[in-house]
C-alpha cells in the first residue's frame, strides 16, 4: 500500500521498531524504560557538566486566622461569605499566576521567574500584615496567591526537568511532603501566634521565611532548563507536517551507559554558572505556544479529566479549610481561636503517609507494569494507585458533612481525620495527575503544567466560591455528600480512562508533537 494513503494512526503503529534490542513505539508517552537486565533512563542523560541535578501557607493556613477577623469585618458589614472570599479568592489568583508565569518561565528560563515569585510573595506578604480594612486586605491576599501559585506549577516542571521517568513520582511526592509539612507545621501555630502577638505578626513570619527561601534560592536553585528533542524522551519516529521525520530516533540508554561528565566539549559547572539568572536565550515563540496548546490538550479526554479531579478536588479542600475553624469553635467543641489550627497537625500525617503510597509506590507500579509488558511503560499505569486516595477523598467528605451537621453525635476527631483524609484525595489527584500527563504528552509538558496547576484554580474558585451559601441552603450533610457524590464520580471516570488511555493517546497524539523541525521545545 502507497504511504501516502495509510491513516495517521495506522502511521504511527507502523512507525513501532526495535532499536538497540528494544521494542519502541511512535504512541505518544509509551516508552522502553526496562528490559530483561537494567532501568533506562528517559530522559537520555547529557556529557554536560552544566545540567542540574537538583508562601503556600500564607495563603492554605489562613483558615486558622478566620476567627480574628471576622466580628471587626462584621462590624463593618461585611458578611461571613465575603469574609470566606479572603481564602477562595487567593487560591483562584494561584491560577492566575501561574497562567502567566508558566509561559514565562518556558520563553526565558525557570530561575528568574522563580526568583521573581518569590519576591512577589514578600511583597504581597509585607503589605498585608498592614492592611487597613476588608477590601484592601482581599486584594492584597490575592497578590499572595499570584505569588504563591508558583509552588504548584514551576516547581513540579523544575523537579521532572532534573529526574528520570521511573523517579519522577517519588521525586515529586518528596517535594510534596516537605512542602505540606513546613506548611502544615506554619499553619498549626497560626492561630496560637495571632493569638499570642496578632495577625501581623504572622504575616511577618511567613515574609521572613519568604525571604529565607529567596536567599538559599539565589545560591542553590540553578536554572534546570535544558534543550532536549523528543528522542531523548524515548519517542521514536516524529510524525511532522503528514510525514514522518527521519532524523529522530529514540536514543534508549541503559544505566550503565550513562555518560561521564565531558569537560572538554562543555564549560565546567560551578557556583558562578549557577548563579546565573538567564542562562538560555529568551525566546518568546514558546510562551506563545503555551498558551496556545494549553487551550488545545485541554479538549484531550483524559487531559479534560485530570484538570477537573484536579480543580474539583483542590475546590474542596479549599472549602474544608475554609469551615473547619467555624466547625470547631462552636458548640458542642467549642475550640478557642488560637487553638483551631491545630487540625492541621492531620496533613503532616497525610504528608506521611502519601510519601510511599504516592512517591516511591507509583514509581515501584510502573516499574513492575513495565516488566510485565516486555519492558514498555504505558502512562495509564500511574493511575493504578488513585483508587485509594480516591476512596478516602469520598469517606473523608460524608465524615466531614455528618460530624459538621450534627456535632453531638460524633467525636471532634471525625473532622481533624475527614480534613486530613480528604487532603490526601487532593495531593493522590495533584501527583498521580501531574505525572500521568508528563508521561503521556512529553511534547506538551508545559502546557500539561499550565492546564493542572493553573487552570485548575478557576474549577477550584467555583467548587468553593459559594461554599457558605451551599451550606446555609442544604446544611454541612447536604453540601459535602455532594461534594462526595462527585468525587467518587469523577474517580469512576477514571476506569475508562486506564482502559483506553493508549487509544487516546493515538488519536489525540497528532496534536501533541512538534509542529516545527529542528527545535526542540516542551511546548510546541
Amino acid at each position: 500500500m502507497d504511504e501516502k494513503h495509510i491513516s495517521t494512526i495506522e502511521r504511527r503503529e507502523l512507525a513501532e521498531d526495535e532499536i538497540n534490542g528494544l521494542k519502541q513505539t511512535a504512541t505518544m508517552g509509551t516508552v522502553t524504560i526496562n528490559d530483561t537486565e537494567e532501568l533506562m533512563l528517559v530522559p537520555q542523560p547529557s556529557a554536560d557538566p552544566r545540567v542540574s541535578s537538583a508562601g503556600l501557607s500564607m495563603v492554605s493556613g489562613f483558615g486558622g486566622l478566620l476567627g480574628f477577623y471576622i466580628p471587626g469585618y462584621v462590624e463593618k458589614g461585611a458578611t461571613y461569605a465575603d469574609i470566606t472570599a479572603l481564602m477562595t479568592y487567593p487560591s483562584m489568583f494561584m491560577g492566575v499566576g501561574n497562567l502567566i508565569s508558566m509561559p514565562l518561565a518556558l520563553a526565558i528560563g525557570r530561575r528568574p521567574v522563580y526568583l521573581g515569585s518569590c519576591m512577589i510573595l514578600i511583597l504581597g506578604g509585607c503589605l498585608c500584615a498592614y492592611a487597613k480594612d476588608y477590601n484592601h486586605h482581599l486584594w492584597l491576599r490575592m497578590l499572595i496567591g499570584i505569588g504563591a501559585g508558583n509552588s504548584e506549577a514551576l516547581v513540579p516542571m523544575m523537579i521532572q526537568e532534573v529526574h528520570f521517568i521511573h523517579e519522577r513520582s517519588q521525586c515529586l511526592m518528596w517535594q510534596v511532603a516537605m512542602q505540606t509539612i513546613v506548611s502544615a507545621i506554619l499553619n498549626i501555630f497560626a492561630s496560637p501566634i495571632a493569638g499570642a502577638v496578632g495577625t501581623t505578626a504572622w504575616y511577618l513570619i511567613g515574609v521572613g521565611l519568604s525571604a529565607a527561601v529567596l536567599i538559599a534560592s539565589i545560591f542553590f536553585v540553578p536554572e534546570t532548563k535544558y534543550v532536549r528533542d523528543l528522542a531523548a524522551y524515548g519517542q521514536s519516529a516524529e510524525l511532522i507536517a503528514g510525514h514522518i521525520d527521519e532524523k529522530f530516533e529514540p536514543k534508549p540508554m541503559r544505566m550503565s551507559e550513562r555518560p561521564a561528565l565531558d569537560t572538554v566539549r562543555y564549560p565546567p559547572r560551578t557556583l558562578r554558572s549557577d548563579m546565573r539568572l538567564f542562562v538560555n536565550k529568551p525566546d518568546w515563540s514558546e510562551g506563545f505556544y503555551a498558551l496556545k496548546n494549553t487551550f488545545q490538550i485541554m479538549l484531550f479526554p483524559n487531559v479534560f479529566w485530570v484538570f477537573c479531579l484536579n480543580g474539583f478536588t483542590l475546590g474542596v479542600n479549599i472549602a474544608l479549610a475554609t469551615t473547619y475553624g467555624t466547625i470547631l469553635s462552636a458548640p458542642p467543641y467549642n475550640f478557642s481561636n488560637d487553638k483551631v489550627s491545630y487540625i492541621n497537625v492531620a496533613q503532616i500525617f497525610t504528608a506521611l503517609v502519601a510519601l510511599p503510597l504516592l512517591g516511591k509506590g507509583s514509581d515501584w507500579v510502573i516499574k513492575r507494569q513495565a516488566r510485565n509488558n516486555g519492558g514498555v511503560h504505558e502512562p495509564e499505569s500511574r493511575l493504578l494507585p488513585l483508587g485509594i486516595p480516591l476512596a478516602f477523598g469520598v469517606l473523608a467528605a460524608v465524615l466531614y458533612g455528618q460530624a459538621a451537621q450534627f456535632p453531638g453525635k460524633l467525636h471532634w476527631f471525625a473532622v481533624v481525620f475527614a480534613y486530613g483524609a480528604y487532603y490526601l484525595c487532593f495531593l493522590g489527584s495533584n501527583i498521580v495527575g501531574i505525572t500521568f500527563l508528563l508521561d503521556s504528552y512529553p511534547a506538551r509538558a508545559g502546557p500539561a503544567l499550565v492546564v493542572i496547576c493553573a487552570m485548575r484554580g478557576f474549577v477550584s474558585f467555583g467548587s468553593s466560591y459559594g461554599v457558605a451559601k451551599f451550606i446555609d441552603t442544604a446544611g454541612y450533610d447536604g453540601a459535602f455528600g455532594a461534594y462526595a457524590g462527585i468525587t467518587a464520580g469523577l474517580g469512576l471516570i477514571g476506569i475508562p480512562i486506564y482502559l483506553f488511555g493508549k487509544r487516546i493517546r493515538q488519536f489525540t497524539g497528532r496534536w501533541a508533537v512538534k509542529e516545527r523541525t529542528g527545535k526542540p521545545s516542551l511546548t510546541h
